[in-house]
């Protein structure tokens, strides 16, 4: 019984998740803060970067590889404790419908 719980929470996590993936307006003026508009600050690190001279191209190329590869690191842990807390979520609230029948 509790596999199935299990997998049928996987299944509404991934039909969830799908749904979740579009960009609402609210997810907009989210995103449109200063704090998390990425694109600013993605601009900004490039006007930076840009400023290093063209004898340091690899040093450069380095860094920006490193930026992306963090940048990748932290996207893949967000997913993963995402999932965690929304799986968990889900959980609780069938222990709690289970317990109020």
């Amino acid at each position: 019984m509790v596999n199935k719980n299990i997998n049928m929470l996987e299944t509404i996590f991934e039909a969830r998740e799908e749904e979740l993936a579009f960009i609402n307006e609210e997810d907009k003026r989210f995103m449109n803060q200063d704090k998390a508009n990425r694109s600013k600050k993605h601009n900004f690190l490039n006007e930076k970067i840009e400023k290093i001279p063209y004898n340091l191209n690899e040093l450069k190329d380095d860094i920006i590889k490193v930026l992306e590869d963090y940048i990748e690191t932290v996207d893949y842990e967000s997913y993963y404790f995402y999932k965690k807390y929304y799986l968990s979520g889900l959980k609780d609230g069938i222990k709690l419908q289970e317990e109020l029948k």
